[in-house]
């Protein structure tokens, strides 16, 4: 957790010496992902993503309310053995002029504490675009699941997440990195279902021309079925 403070502090310094012309959006997230175990062993995973902007800074006379992206995903999931699992997924985008399609290559490992969940995440993804270059992505993250009631998360209770991403991509001869930090607050419902509510912010262009933050509030729906 000491790491994820560090690198907000350090987000906010970049923000305070990045360049005047620097682009900031901010809007909402919501997303749904939908699980259904299909073995002890494997499982099938479904997210739908929709950004809508507010308000972006490139525009501000104007009030906004605009469709940003649209993200469809499914992975197929399989556990090595418990806490330890690989996934294969594919994903399309529906945005404007730049429609585009993902594989996504993962593998998760849960560490189980006293009264903390902490989860590493390691991501490579290739993102293919008409007219446009391949993209190339490394991603790392970690995040933390931290009960509020009691040692840990029971229906009915509600529990924070907290994490950090750090992404490297390479396109077009280019290397950039972004880095994504979120906070949510959730509740579990029952066995099968929780919510969770929070923010995401979002950092790049800190290599390449165009320094760019994006600010969402983000709701969350999880299913298992």
């Amino acid at each position: 957790m000491k790491v994820i403070l560090v690198l907000i502090i350090y987000l906010i310094i970049t923000n305070a010496t990045a360049q005047e012309n620097q682009t900031f959006f901010t809007g909402i997230f919501p997303e749904v992902s939908l699980t259904k175990k299909i073995s002890d062993v494997n499982k099938l995973n479904f997210k739908i993503e929709n950004q809508r902007v507010l308000f972006d800074n490139r525009d501000k006379e104007n009030p906004q309310f605009t469709h940003y992206r649209t993200d469809l995903m499914m992975f197929f999931d399989h556990s090595v053995r418990p806490g330890v699992s690989m996934a294969l997924g594919i994903f399309h985008r529906f945005q404007e002029n730049e429609n585009s399609n993902r594989i996504i290559q993962q593998f998760a490992v849960l560490q189980r504490m006293r009264n903390l969940r902490i989860n590493h995440r390691i991501r490579t993804d290739q993102t293919f675009t008409r007219n446009d270059d391949l993209e190339l992505r490394m991603r790392y993250r970690i995040s933390g699941e931290i009960p509020l009631q009691g040692k840990i998360v029971d229906p009915k209770e509600f529990y924070l997440v907290i994490s950090e991403e750090l992404i490297f991509s390479y396109k077009g001869g280019d290397f950039e990195i972004e880095n994504r930090v979120a906070l949510a607050l959730g509740k579990l419902y029952n066995s099968r279902e929780k919510l969770e509510w929070g923010v995401d912010y979002r950092t790049d262009g800190f290599i390449q021309d165009g320094f760019r933050t994006r600010l969402w509030g983000k709701i969350s729906y999880f299913y298992n079925f």
